[in-house]
């Protein structure tokens, strides 16, 4: 998601928007001619042979053959991939996200024993929130640095910082440490999926990525499910260490495919940036730091107010002024570095790439609130155990595979994506209408047909933003990395200010309805935790519970108003034929 620049063909078809602006095209984006009356030694230099092809470690992708003006064959290196190589480095990055996104889940299980080991429940936020800073803080720079460095090698780079906090965590002695590796492992999943994204737009055509980017999708809900039942086993039957021990073999195994199998390619020249380690003094260090700083405020707010302290708390409000504030200041500064911002102007004046960022911010807010909310309401209003909450939402979950496959296959098939953008997020909203309707006598099987309505449109939806902006920029393939990790920033500061949003919302109104429906129960025990609703008497459950499934309900709000967002956002995308952009000559070298 190489030591030369390949060549490639760009086609006749035109695009739907205008052609960015001509400083941005990249100088190899025209179709290589030999001359008519060439020497043969002259000829053999500027033309790939299949043992130059062995040499530069491209052997085994795909060649285009044609003849040059004086009728001799000539053999062009597209940059892609075919055969088993294609399918074996795309395991490898499947292996790399799915140990990615499986961390995202596999702790939330062991948090609670992790906490008490070290006796550190004051810290408890930090296991999550040092994670999510340096992850969201940096993840628009890695898109920038994918402008000079290569793609294979930020990808590596950043398994090797994931994997070096996993070991961190895992022999992790005093909480501090536990945090510091977290914040480790948040360095390298800022670069896995965005330097994944980087390597499918190298590798393949674009008609292709819809069925690649599907099989990502997939992993992400896969590791979603499995994540917290596989930290529920090791917690109960090993060590919550193992939650960390096991993204090294994992690691291990696909970096070593990736270090193998996958070229170097450099990335394609853009106007202003110095390729190589000289362009590093070209990153826009400045917009980072801005960035670190606005995320660092808003986490902080939507997680202390209304739990560490009031949300009328002076730190409260000074963290959310200090977050507006911290708003046109960086957007200020972006638009004075334009072609060297995190987020240059051309970006900002495209539609495509402003609605599709927009429309997976909500998308990620919808698909994580369904999944932390949905196992709630089964271990307050049902008393299940975390892991049996995690088999509980299966069916969801499921059903969100499921549409990810469908949509997949149906714009592969027709190169289209845009339909599914109009008539997903209507469909979820309906679903998690009816969840909101639940009480804690609704019979399972309606609460299963209600998941199934909620995730089957989610899933037809959650990867088609990623899928478009490849396509807009597939003309303009220097774009690429940079592009996505825009979106990607998106994606994940979707999913962490989702969680937020919602946990805040089901915060605020259980403290109301416990302390209206059972002002005798033990506020801050019943509060902290939904286990401790089983030491209570049966006289005191019920009300207790009761006030539990109303805050859940009440916290779908946001999840359904984030639909109708979605939306709004996602008609505004272009509705590109990706079966007309299919040629091999909208591959680029990353």
């Amino acid at each position: 998601m190489d030591t030369s620049v390949p060549t490639f063909v760009v086609p006749d078809e035109p695009q739907d928007h205008p052609h960015p602006h001509h400083h941005l095209q990249s100088d190899t984006s025209t179709l290589a001619k030999t001359p008519s009356r060439q020497s043969a030694k002259s000829h053999a230099a500027s033309t790939l042979t299949v043992q130059d092809q062995e040499k530069e470690g491209t052997l085994g992708g795909e060649l285009e053959k044609g003849k040059d003006e004086g009728g001799e064959e000539e053999v062009e290196d597209t940059g892609l991939l075919t055969g088993a190589r294609l399918y074996l480095v795309f395991l490898s990055m499947m292996l790399t996200i799915f140990m990615f996104a499986l961390d995202q889940s596999i702790v939330s299980t062991a948090i609670p024993v992790i906490v008490s080991d070290f006796n550190a429940f004051d810290q408890v936020a930090w296991i999550v929130t040092g994670y999510f800073l340096t992850q969201c803080g940096l993840i628009l720079l890695v898109g920038q640095l994918l402008t000079a460095l290569k793609a294979k090698w930020m990808l590596l780079g950043a398994i090797f910082f994931f994997e070096l906090g996993s070991l961190i965590c895992a022999v992790a002695h005093s909480m501090n440490i536990l945090i510091f590796g977290r914040a480790i492992q948040g360095i390298g999943s800022s670069g896995i999926f965005v330097s994944c994204l980087a390597v499918i737009a190298t590798i393949t055509r674009v008609d292709q990525r819809a069925a690649f980017m599907s099989a990502f999708g997939i992993v992400f809900v896969i590791s979603s499910v499995v994540g917290p039942l596989l930290g529920g086993v090791f917690t109960q039957r090993v060590t919550w260490r193992w939650c960390f021990w096991i993204n090294l073999p994992v690691g291990g195994i696909a970096a070593a495919a990736v270090l193998f199998l996958l070229p170097a390619r450099p990335p394609e020249k853009r106007e202003g940036f110095t390729p190589g380690w000289r362009g590093l003094k070209q990153m826009d260090y400045i917009g980072t730091a801005l960035i670190f700083v606005l995320v660092t405020c808003l986490l902080l707010a939507l997680q202390w107010g209304g739990n560490e302290y009031a949300w009328s708390s002076w730190r409260i409000i000074l963290l959310f002024t200090l977050g507006a504030a911290l708003v046109p200041i960086f957007a200020a500064w972006e638009w004075y570095r334009d072609n060297l911002a995190l987020l240059p102007r051309i970006f900002l004046r495209n539609r495509t790439e402003v609605a599709a960022a927009i429309a997976m911010f909500f998308y990620s807010m919808v698909m994580l609130g369904g999944v932390y909310q949905l196992p709630l309401y089964y271990q307050a209003g049902r008393g299940h155990t975390p892991e049996k909450s995690g088999i509980d939402i299966i069916p969801f979950m499921i059903m969100v595979c499921v549409g990810i496959f469908v949509a997949g296959g149906v714009t592969t098939k027709t190169g289209r994506y845009w339909y599914f953008l109009a008539i997903a997020p209507p469909i979820a909203a309906v679903g998690f209408g009816l969840l909101y309707t639940i009480k804690p006598d609704t019979s399972n099987a309606k609460i299963i047909g209600y998941q199934i309505l909620s995730g089957f449109p989610i899933g037809l939806g959650f990867q088609m933003p990623i899928i478009a902006v490849q396509a807009e920029w597939s003309k303009t393939p220097n774009l690429i990395p940079q592009a996505t990790g825009v979106l990607s920033f998106f994606q994940l500061t979707g999913s962490a200010l989702g969680i937020g949003i919602v946990n805040t919302v089901q915060s605020v109104y259980l403290n109301k309805e416990l302390r209206l429906l059972a002002p005798d129960a033990p506020f801050e025990v019943v509060r902290q935790s939904v286990s401790a609703i089983s030491t209570l008497s049966p006289e005191m459950q019920i009300p207790v519970i009761a006030a539990y499934i109303i805050a859940i309900t009440k916290s779908l709000i946001p999840l359904i108003v984030a639909c109708g967002l979605a939306l709004a956002s996602g008609v505004f995308i272009r509705n590109h034929n990706m079966l007309l952009m299919g040629g091999s000559g909208h591959a680029a070298a990353l």
